[in-house]
C-alpha cells in the first residue's frame, strides 16, 4: 500500500462509525493539497452525507520532521478537540497533524458539530515513537537479564555469609524478574502501580547493581552503586533521579533497612522523632521533651521501652502539644512516636522493635480525619501487628474506636461531610489519660 492508501486506511478504521464510508468523490485545494471528504451512510433505502473531514494529503513530503508544538504529543486517535485558535488550527492541518471532522444533521446539509481529530502523519509519528520505545525497553530489560545471570553464576561460587542471607530476598526478586517479558513485568505488583515501564526497568538494574555492591562492601555510599555497576563517567548519578523512591522499594523487597544492607550514606538522614523512655546499647532516653533517632541508629541497635501504652500519630504537632505536657509521658507509661505521614521503613522497624522488645499492651492510633489519613491509619495498625494487642483509634469527636472495621465505616461517614487536621482536635491531659485507661 502506498501512503495515500494507508491514510485513507486510518481514517476508516480511526474516525467512521459504523455503517458509515468514505465518498469517491473528492474535493481538493490544489494551492494546498487540502481536500474535503465526505462521510456517507448507504442503507437499503438511503445514501446520505451526514460528516466531512478536511485533511492534508501530502504523505509523500511529511518525513521524520518532529511535531511543530509539543502538545499536539497530547493527542490520541480517539481524542475530539475544539480549538479557538483558527490560525494554529489551520497550520496544524496543512501540515498533517490533525483532521477537521463536521458532522452533519439529518437533511445533510446543516452543520451539527466541528471537532479536530488526531491526523494520520501524528498517528505514524507516535506510532514509531512507541515502537522505538518498545524496542529500548527490550534492549534495557535484556541488558538486566544478562547482567542477572552472570551475577546468579558469580553468587552460587561464593559462600553464603551473614550479609548473603539478608539479601536472600532481594536476589530471589531479581531471579523472578529476569524470567518475565515485558508485558509480565508491566502487569507486576511488585511496584507502584504508577511506575512507568523504563522506570520498573531502571528499578531492576539498581537493585541488580545495589545487590552487587552490597555483597563484597561491608558499607557503601549512594554513589559508589550506580559508579560501580556502569563503571564509566556520570555512573555515580545513574539512579539519582528516582532515589528516594527506588530506597524505599528497595527496603520493601528486602525486608530491611538499606543502611543494614550496608548503605551509610544515601545523601539523607531520616530523623525519627519520639517522647517517653527510650533505652538501646548506645543511648537511654527519658520521659519528657521530644528527642529524635536516625534511621542509621535503628538499623544498628535494638531498642526497648518501659512504656505500657505506645502512641502512633500523624503530625510533629500532636508530638509536640502532648510532650509539652511534661509529666504526661512519665506519669501515663508512655512511649509517642511521630510517623510523619505515611509510615516509613525507619519508623516501621522502630515500631517492630518496640512492640517485641517492650511492655507494650495498648497502642492509640492517631491520624487526620482525611482519605490519606485513614490509609496510614490503617499502616500505622500493619505496624504493630507482630503482637496481639488492644488497639484504639482517636476519634474526632474524642471517642475511640477498638475494631479496625468499625473506624472505617465512621471515617466513610465522616469523610461524606468533611476533613479534619489532628491538631483540630487536640483535646487535652484528661482527655488523653481517658483515652488511655478506657
Amino acid at each position: 500500500m502506498n501512503g495515500q492508501e494507508l491514510l485513507f486506511k486510518y481514517l476508516e478504521h480511526y474516525i467512521l462509525r459504523d455503517g458509515e464510508e468514505l465518498s469517491s468523490e473528492i474535493n481538493s485545494d490544489s494551492l494546498t493539497s487540502i481536500i474535503d471528504v465526505s462521510i456517507v451512510k448507504r442503507t437499503a433505502r438511503t445514501y446520505r452525507q451526514v460528516g466531512v473531514l478536511t485533511l492534508a494529503t501530502d504523505v509523500k513530503h511529511w518525513g521524520d520532521a518532529p511535531v511543530s508544538d509539543p502538545d499536539l504529543l497530547k493527542w490520541r486517535p480517539g481524542r475530539r478537540a475544539a480549538l479557538q485558535n483558527e490560525k494554529q488550527a489551520f497550520e496544524w492541518l496543512q501540515a498533517g497533524w490533525i483532521i477537521k471532522e463536521m458532522r452533519l444533521k439529518r437533511d445533510g446539509k446543516t452543520t451539527d458539530k466541528v471537532c479536530y481529530r488526531m491526523g494520520y502523519r501524528l498517528f505514524t509519528l507516535l506510532q514509531k515513537r512507541m515502537e522505538q520505545e518498545k524496542a529500548e525497553h527490550k534492549r534495557l530489560l535484556e541488558n538486566f537479564r544478562l547482567g542477572a545471570e552472570q551475577w546468579k553464576e558469580r553468587r552460587t561460587k561464593e559462600t553464603q555469609n551473614e550479609r548473603a542471607v539478608l539479601l536472600s530476598l532481594l536476589q530471589s526478586r531479581l531471579m523472578t524478574h529476569s524470567c518475565q517479558a515485558i508485558e509480565e513485568l508491566e502487569g507486576s505488583d511488585g511496584f507502584p502501580a504508577k511506575w512507568s515501564t523504563v522506570k520498573r526497568i531502571q528499578f531492576l538494574h539498581f537493585v541488580l547493581a545495589f545487590v552487587q555492591v552490597s555483597s563484597h562492601q561491608d558499607v557503601f555510599d549512594w554513589k559508589e552503586i550506580g559508579a560501580q555497576y556502569y563503571g564509566e563517567i556520570g555512573g555515580s548519578k545513574a539512579f539519582d533521579m528516582h532515589k528516594g523512591e527506588f530506597i524505599h522499594n528497595l527496603e520493601l523487597w528486602a525486608g530491611q533497612l538499606s543502611a543494614s544492607l550496608g548503605l551509610i550514606s544515601p545523601g539523607q538522614i531520616t530523623p525519627i522523632y519520639f517522647a517517653g523512655h527510650l533505652e538501646g546499647r548506645w543511648s537511654v532516653h527519658q520521659p519528657g521533651p521530644v528527642h529524635a533517632l536516625t534511621d542509621l541508629a535503628v538499623a544498628q541497635d535494638q531498642y526497648h521501652t518501659r512504656a505500657s501504652t505506645l502512641w502512633l500519630v500523624e503530625n510533629r504537632g500532636i508530638l509536640t502539644r502532648l510532650a509539652a505536657d511534661r509529666d504526661f509521658t512519665g506519669k501515663s507509661d508512655c512511649m509517642i512516636i511521630s510517623v510523619d505521614g505515611h509510615i516509613r521503613s525507619s519508623h516501621r522497624t522502630l515500631v517492630h522493635q518496640l512492640v517485641s522488645n517492650s511492655p507494650i499492651n495498648q497502642v492509640l492510633i492517631w491520624s487526620d480525619y482525611d482519605e490519606d489519613g485513614l490509609c496510614i491509619a490503617k499502616e500505622m495498625m500493619e505496624a504493630v501487628s507482630a503482637r496481639k494487642l488492644t488497639l484504639k483509634w482517636v476519634c474526632h469527636d474524642h471517642e475511640i474506636i477498638t475494631d479496625w472495621t468499625d473506624y472505617q465505616r465512621y471515617m466513610k461517614r465522616l469523610l461524606q461531610d468533611k476533613s479534619l487536621e489532628q491538631e483540630q482536635v487536640l483535646g487535652g491531659y484528661e482527655d488523653w489519660n481517658k483515652w488511655i485507661s478506657r
